[in-house]
């Protein structure tokens, strides 16, 4: 094991442990973090509507095309339906607090308005009896825009934030009141940032037919893509697995690749499923089968072993890790064995989520495992975890497999590990002795 340990303190892993610290402490991955966790609670609200309907309709008391069904299923439409708003206005308003400006609640509304000017710009349509309405366009409002929701924020508050330190603004008289003063101060940097964007979109919509939102997708596309398949997503769970054996939490600083997404891919199924079709599959799944067992590394395996050693240790690990394992948090069981620069434990903890990735593939490959349109981000214990966000009867074995999987993978290198941890504490309790 001594290789390992010098691989653990080469200039590679130095350099990984360096990158994946910067990222980690990053003002502008953190809003986009913090962003999309504002919005769970709006996406949470809205889902428990759409389980009350989706069981309804497995046992047979609803159809999808009852007004009941779609009563029950609005709340969940319309709160995916403005995610995008959400997600706007929280980044907007997290970032301006990561660097420390003033008026940050302000700057979250500038944001949230700027992404409603270009992917929701007031429309006049005639209706059939001759008469006009003023209309918002939904289609970037939701999931779609999610990139876009992103972006302007993190390049408008950046303006702001320049124009605030270089006192790019109006300056009033002394005997104007404060709070008409602030308004002014922000206005310079709003006039420029709605130029910015409003240009934007009509220089997109002239060139190439499209609104700024699907240019914007359409580029994001061609680097993502490659990580949003099958390939991908193993890659991204050994990057990952790998961080946080360098004591870097991997799903945190993973977060602002996948989470977006994500949630198109659950905004998308939902959609397919409140209109009576069955979720389709996408490689992304997978990510969130990596952790299905005791969250990163799949650590409840792990506990129950650790709970079996000889080594007083391992065992008074796995007795305060074993019931938090339960609920998906490893951090008691990655901390305490530990996991981080421990290359007999880290080598289980990297490659067991990737062996259970294989064959919940195989699973979703063969019809049994059925795709998620629910997206829960809440902790679950370790089989409602796997089943609710399909519903569906098949999902409540990816649990079991992936913790007999992870028993497996993980129990020789447990052992090995137990061995030397008896020899130590044998070896400190006789020079107690002595």
């Amino acid at each position: 094991m001594s290789k390992l340990d010098n691989l653990y303190q080469s200039p590679v892993m130095m350099k990984l442990q360096e990158w994946g610290g910067k990222l980690q402490a990053n003002k502008a991955l953190s809003a986009i973090s913090g962003g999309m966790m504002a919005a769970m609670a709006v996406i949470l609200a809205g889902a428990i509507f759409t389980v009350v309907a989706t069981l309804l309709d497995i046992v047979g008391v609803l159809e999808t095309t009852d007004a009941a069904y779609m009563w029950l299923t609005t709340p969940y439409n319309m709160t995916m339906g403005i995610l995008g708003v959400v997600v706007a206005f929280a980044v907007g308003y997290i970032y301006s607090k990561n660097l420390e400006m003033e008026g940050a609640l302000a700057n979250g509304i500038v944001t949230m308005i700027l992404f409603l000017l270009v992917c929701a710009p007031v429309q006049s349509v005639t209706l059939q009896d001759g008469s006009t309405m003023s209309v918002l366009a939904t289609t970037y409002l939701g999931g779609t825009g999610l990139f876009t929701a992103l972006i302007i924020p993190l390049v408008s508050v950046k303006i702001i934030d320049f124009c605030q330190k270089h006192h790019v603004s109006l300056k009033m008289p002394d005997a104007v009141p404060q709070f008409l003063s602030d308004a002014f101060a922000t206005l310079v940097p709003l006039v420029i940032c709605i130029l910015l964007w409003h240009g934007l979109n009509t220089l997109a919509q002239m060139t190439i037919g499209v609104v700024l939102p699907g240019a914007i997708a359409g580029i994001l596309s061609i680097p993502l893509t490659p990580l949003m398949s099958v390939p991908g997503m193993f890659v991204l769970a050994f990057v990952c697995q790998l961080l946080w054996s360098l004591g870097i939490h991997g799903a945190m600083v993973l977060s602002p690749v996948i989470m977006a997404p994500m949630i198109q891919f659950y905004t998308q199924n939902a959609e397919l499923v409140a209109s009576g079709q069955a979720a389709m599959f996408a490689p992304i799944a997978l990510y969130g089968v990596m952790s299905c067992c005791g969250g990163s590394g799949n650590v409840l395996p792990l506990a129950v072993l650790c709970m079996r050693s000889k080594s007083e240790q391992l065992r008074a690990v796995g007795k305060a890790g074993i019931v938090p394992a339960v609920f998906n948090i490893s951090e008691p069981m990655a901390f305490g064995t530990p996991i981080i620069y421990n290359p007999i434990m880290a080598i289980p903890f990297i490659l067991n989520p990737m062996i259970i990735m294989f064959f919940a593939y195989i699973g979703y490959s063969l019809d049994f495992f059925q795709p998620g349109h629910l997206l829960i981000m809440t902790q679950l214990p370790i089989i409602m975890q796997s089943f609710m966000p399909s519903l569906a009867w098949q999902n409540l074995f990816i649990a079991p497999m992936a913790f007999v999987i992870a028993f497996l993978v993980y129990l020789p290198f447990v052992k090995v590990y137990d061995h030397q941890l008896c020899e130590k504490e044998a070896a400190e309790k006789a020079a107690s002795e002595a």
